[in-house]
């Protein structure tokens, strides 16, 4: 762990440790904005940035330790098994996370870019939609930090016949996660030390103008005219897949040893 995630870390190990019924939002975060203003302003002029450039690995570490935190912080709003997480409400979770600097993205169209899908209905017969694939609920908010996507929103969504396979688009490995009630999760961190899994970068997503763009520190552009043949038997197709939904939602092939955090994309935006 670096020093600049100690802040991140202290606040982590302390909403674990947190009971069942303590208001972790009077007892932790009111008093953790209180006494981090420096990370408030870091935070703040993090967002102000308008480009996509690379940043300092201390940045990336630091963005890591609080998508930690933030991973946390989300589980209340999940179903499934495991810990349910902190005691804390929405607007309460809301309060902090905009406190931090972060704002919310109120997407009305799915994305994958915005959106995290939690469940799927399907539309059991073939019947003419608007779009292919909608909005029915959304369990949590979507935070950009500026152009940079910081958390996706937790949604629900219906969908035409064959849009996704429902089974694998909420149930597949969600990758570039360290921790969901709902599904499992497959990290860079995943494996290391209790302190050396801090010094993980954190996947940049950018919203570019009309484009987006898709972990932008990655050293492989899938859509390049030659790209290098993957290492597990995915087309680029399917490798676009798994790289914009950070998860399989249709790809019926083996998740569970894939290695997708090296590639990268720039697609148009209202790209689906």
């Amino acid at each position: 762990m670096d020093p600049c995630q100690a802040p991140y870390r202290q606040l982590f190990d302390a909403l674990n440790r947190s009971s069942p019924a303590e208001d972790v939002f009077q007892t932790l975060l009111q008093q953790w904005l209180q006494t981090h203003a420096q990370e408030r302003e870091w935070l703040q002029e993090f967002g102000s940035r308008t480009f996509a450039e690379p940043i300092a690995i201390e940045d990336s570490w630091r963005l890591y330790a609080l998508s930690r935190v933030n991973q946390v912080l989300l589980l209340p709003f999940q179903s499934g098994e495991g810990w349910e997480g902190p005691a804390l409400t929405l607007p309460d979770y809301q309060a902090f996370m905009t406190g931090l600097g972060c704002q919310i993205a109120d997407e009305t169209d799915y994305s994958p870019f915005f959106h995290e899908i939690v469940e799927v209905t399907e539309e059991r017969a073939h019947s003419p939609r608007r779009k292919r694939i909608e909005l029915a609920r959304v369990d949590w908010p979507a935070l950009m930090l500026g152009t940079m996507m910081f958390s996706r929103a937790g949604v629900a969504v219906s969908c035409a016949f064959g849009a996704l396979q429902p089974e694998i688009a909420t149930s597949s490995t969600l990758h570039w996660a360290r921790q969901r009630r709902y599904r499992r999760t497959s990290d860079p961190s995943d494996g290391w030390g209790s302190n050396s899994q801090w010094r993980t970068t954190f996947r940049r997503d950018h919203v570019l103008g009309d484009e987006l763009l898709f972990n932008a520190d990655g050293k492989h552009d899938l859509s390049a005219p030659e790209l290098p043949v993957s290492d597990y038997d995915l087309t680029a197709a399917e490798r676009i897949e798994l790289l914009t939904h950070r998860c399989f939602v249709r790809c019926e092939k083996p998740d569970d040893d894939l290695y997708p955090y090296d590639d990268r994309i720039r697609l148009a935006r209202t790209a689906r």
